[in-house]
């Protein structure tokens, strides 16, 4: 029997969330299949790998703490390269490995700047006659975009064309897709909503000791940790100098994780806090955290959707802040349904300060009664694996040996003589350049998009001939999303005006002899505007007359228009 191929991309940019919830997916999912993962962003000193999975590192990337630009750990190379670089990977891993379904996390609902490198993929895929089952893993709550309309148009087109099947990892009576996805009911392939991918209880244990630097007397336990550790400094001073204002009235112990990517001198200063004060311990990771948490009276920290699973499982009462920079509302919107349902505390910016945090802790450990535990379905992995395997199991995802091998077609004479002059060329080292030219683009139809897939699926440059006189809303938008994943690819210029003959008889002409120098003028300068407006940093000022016929009138008015090339026979 053959054993499924699954290859798991994940691009982990800023915090460490995405990378923890999808190596929990792989978890799951290896026993039954055999799992490539593709990990694009810094490998991530002490997070354990799961054993019996292909680790693939691409280059990798990450993005700046403002979310403006991707950032590479290799000064040496410029970004251009290092992407390049990472779509060939890609492309050939996807090739040696054929998988039988590719599954990448959160794209394309984010990680809409890696779409220069997934994009060609799907291309591709689609091309050889999706071999590959294309799956979307998504979290809960999506990131509000600044403009939802344009993000969320591109999000269907991508989704529509490519993809097989989107799971949402969540609880369905907690949160759905169309919650913060408004064009939900528009997606045409299948979506399942899996439950919260969580780490059950029992899989950490409850007996592991406490480390010996936090004392093992009876005294409240609090954890306070800010996953990755690249936001998040803020919570972690308050929480230090809050616990030593608490010391003198309740005696406690602290463990702080600051998280594997916490700037250096913060971390310093964090020890110059820490430092000779027993109970208080500070470390960037531990691969025991949930355990810590079982035994824990208060946890402080972010509201990530990893951590927030821990304390659902755990069940530990919690204090948390959601990260809001950048606009970023999805963990605002967690913490807040969570806090309605009693099972954590939220910390609002203004209480980032050490009396007033004091207060809040010693309000909670003062306390009694048990943290509630919320019916949350949690067993979100368990139910990926099963749904990924009944997946499978569809006569359509047959899993032959030979799902790859498309039949060649017979090549028609032209191809024949084509290939034997390019290895003339070649024999003798000639370089020649060739430039694709394609008329009559004017409409969204299926053998544009045909010819668009091969132009990404391949990295070949394309220029455009569009009609402007007949040039859809829909193509626009099509241009538009294209120029997203492909943006030196694609060129487009001016096809005549409307492509309609002028001539009484004779050859056919848009701009032929029976049209004056004013005529042809108006119709080209109409055309011009609209391709200058609708298309302002792709469209090029070249010319191709319809039919590939024109006049020396024509010459004119493209000289005084300012077009700089004419192609044509």
């Amino acid at each position: 029997m053959t054993i499924p191929r699954i290859m798991f991309y994940c691009q982990h940019v800023l915090g460490i969330g995405h990378l923890m919830r999808s190596l929990s997916l792989v978890k799951a999912l290896k026993d039954k299949c055999e799992i490539y993962f593709l990990n694009g962003g810094t490998r991530i000193t002490g997070i354990p790998f799961p054993p019996k999975i292909t680790m693939i590192d691409l280059p990798a990337l990450q993005m700046d703490e403002e979310f403006q630009t991707i950032q590479s750990g290799d000064r040496e190379q410029p970004i251009e390269t290092i992407q390049r670089k990472r779509r060939e990977l890609l492309l050939a891993e996807w090739e040696r490995i054929q998988p039988d379904i590719v599954i990448f996390e959160l794209f394309p609902f984010g990680r809409k700047r890696f779409a220069l490198e997934l994009v060609p993929l799907l291309a591709r895929n689609r091309l050889a006659g999706s071999p590959s089952k294309i799956v979307c893993s998504l979290r809960d709550i999506l990131v509000s975009k600044s403009d939802p309309a344009r993000h969320e148009a591109w999000v269907c087109s991508l989704i529509n064309r490519y993809f097989d099947l989107v799971l949402v990892h969540s609880d369905p009576t907690f949160q759905t897709l169309d919650e913060t996805f408004g064009r939900a009911n528009d997606l045409q392939c299948d979506i399942r909503h899996t439950g919260f991918i969580a780490q059950p209880p029992d899989a950490a244990g409850t007996n592991a000791d406490i480390d010996t630097r936090l004392g093992q007397d009876d005294s409240p336990l609090i954890v306070v940790s800010i996953g990755g550790g690249r936001v998040g400094y803020e919570l972690l001073d308050c929480a230090i100098k809050a616990g030593i204002l608490l010391q003198a009235t309740l005696p406690h112990r602290m463990l702080v994780l600051s998280g594997p990517n916490l700037p250096e001198p913060q971390f310093h200063r964090l020890q110059e806090l820490v430092e000779g004060r027993s109970g208080l311990v500070l470390q960037r990771y531990t691969a025991q955290f949930l355990q810590y948490l079982q035994k824990a009276d208060l946890s402080l920290s972010m509201a990530g959707y990893n951590t927030c699973m821990n304390i659902v499982t755990s069940g530990v009462r919690s204090l948390v802040l959601p990260f809001t920079g950048h606009g970023n509302d999805e963990q605002s919107i967690r913490a807040q349904k969570l806090e309605q349902r009693g099972i954590l505390g939220i910390i609002e910016p203004y209480e980032l300060d050490p009396d007033i945090l004091r207060e809040k802790i010693s309000h909670i450990l003062s306390g009694t009664g048990e943290q509630t535990r919320a019916r949350l379905n949690t067993d979100g992995a368990a139910k990926t694996a099963r749904l990924v395997n009944k997946f499978l199991e569809k006569p359509d995802t047959s899993l032959s040996a030979n799902r790859f091998a498309s039949p060649a077609p017979s090549a028609p004479l032209w191809e024949d003589t084509l290939r034997e002059s390019l290895k003339c060329l070649h024999s003798i080292q000639q370089t020649i350049r060739i430039f694709f030219r394609d008329d009559d683009s004017d409409e969204d139809e299926e053998t544009l998009r045909h010819l668009l897939d091969i132009s990404l699926s391949r990295q070949v440059p394309l220029t455009l001939a569009v009609i402007p006189g007949k040039l859809t809303d829909a193509t626009i938008q099509l241009f538009k999303r294209h120029k997203r994943a492909a943006p030196t690819l694609l060129e487009i210029h001016q096809h005549g005006w409307t492509h309609v003959n002028h001539e009484q008889e004779g050859r056919k002409c848009e701009f032929g002899p029976s049209r004056t120098y004013q005529e042809q003028y108006d119709d080209i300068a109409r055309g011009k505007a609209i391709m200058e407006q609708a298309f302002p940093l792709r469209f090029f000022p070249a010319f191709t007359p319809p039919w590939n016929r024109c006049t020396q009138e024509t010459f004119k008015v493209l000289d005084e228009l300012g077009f700089q090339v004419l192609s044509k026979d």
